[in-house]
C-alpha cells in the first residue's frame, strides 16, 4: 500500500484536477467514485489505473477480500479520511475511487440494430440528467444511448453518480447533432421527438419497430433539425401549473412505454 499524508503530494494533486472536464480531456484519465460504480466498471473491462481508499474504508476486512480479487501488483493508494473527502463529490463517501483511462466512442462506431431501441440525448446541461438517463436506459435494456451536442462528459463524476454505475454498462456514442443526423439518416429507425408541441401522445407512437427516442435540452428542448426528421410527441400534462417535466422523467416514461408494448 501507498499511503499518501500531503495535499502537495504529486499524485494528490493530479487526482483533484481530475474534478474538472477539461483536466479529464487533456489527460485521458477520470474519477470513479463509490463500490458499486468501481464494481461495475471493472466487470465492464474499463482501464483501471489506480486505487485510492480512505483510512476508514481499508480498515475493513471485506475491502481486503475484495483488493484480493484484483490483479496482484494493483496496490492501492490509502488517504486520511478528511484528505479523500477532497476528491469526493459525496457527503457521505463510502471511501473507493478509481482512476480509469477514459474510453469514449464516436456515431462511426455505432452498427445500429433494425429493431432496436435507442435514447438520443441533445445538450442536456445537468450531469443528474445524463446520469439518470443512462441509468434509466440500462433499466430499460437499451441497445444504445446517443449523446448529441454534448455539454457535460459522461464521465463526469455527478454522471456517474447519478447512473449508479451504468455508464458503464450501456453503450453510448457522443457526436455533434448534424454528424448523429447523419448517421440516422441512413437508417430506417423511426425517430419519436419529445416535445410539448405535439398532438400524438407518447403511449400512441409505435414503439415496437426500430426506434429512437429523442430528449432535449432542459430549457430550450430539442433543435428545430430534430423536426424534419422525427415525429413529434408529448406527455399531456394534467395539473395546473406545471407544463413540462424534467428531461430525464421524460426519457424514462418513454423508454418504459416502449418495453410495455415490447412485451405485449
Amino acid at each position: 500500500m501507498n499511503r499518501i499524508t500531503s495535499r502537495s503530494n504529486a499524485h494528490y494533486k493530479s487526482w483533484i484536477h481530475l474534478l474538472r472536464s477539461r483536466e479529464r480531456k487533456k489527460s485521458g484519465l477520470f474519477l470513479i467514485e463509490g463500490f458499486r460504480e468501481l464494481s461495475r466498471a471493472l466487470k465492464a473491462k474499463m482501464d483501471l489505473v489506480e486505487l485510492i481508499l480512505s483510512e476508514t474504508a481499508i480498515a475493513h476486512s471485506e475491502t481486503a477480500e475484495w483488493l484480493g480479487t484484483l490483479p496482484e501488483n494493483f496496490a492501492p493508494y490509502v488517504l486520511p479520511d478528511d484528505l479523500f473527502q477532497t476528491l469526493s463529490v459525496r457527503e457521505h463517501p463510502d471511501g473507493f475511487l478509481g482512476v480509469a483511462q477514459l474510453k469514449t466512442s464516436t456515431a462511426d462506431a455505432w452498427a445500429p440494430k433494425p429493431n432496436g431501441l435507442y435514447l438520443l440525448v441533445e445538450r442536456l446541461e445537468k450531469p443528474g440528467n445524463l446520469g439518470a438517463l443512462m441509468r434509466s436506459a440500462e433499466a430499460t435494456a437499451v441497445d444504445a444511448v446517443l449523446v448529441a451536442d454534448p455539454c457535460v462528459d459522461l464521465f463526469n463524476p455527478h454522471v456517474i453518480r447519478a447512473s449508479q454505475g451504468a455508464v458503464f454498462q450501456v453503450p453510448a456514442y457522443c457526436q455533434s447533432t448534424d454528424e448523429l443526423l447523419t448517421k440516422l439518416r441512413a437508417t430506417r429507425l423511426a425517430l419519436w421527438a419529445a416535445t410539448p408541441h405535439a398532438q400524438r401522445t407518447y403511449w400512441d407512437c409505435d414503439f415496437t419497430q426500430g426506434s429512437v427516442i429523442c430528449i432535449g435540452n432542459e430549457a430550450s428542448g430539442l433543435q428545430p433539425i430534430w423536426f424534419e426528421r422525427a415525429t413529434p410527441m408529448v406527455i399531456p400534462m394534467y395539473g395546473q401549473s406545471a407544463d413540462s417535466l424534467n428531461a430525464s422523467v421524460a426519457g424514462t416514461l418513454c423508454l418504459y412505454e416502449a418495453q410495455r408494448q415490447r412485451h405485449l
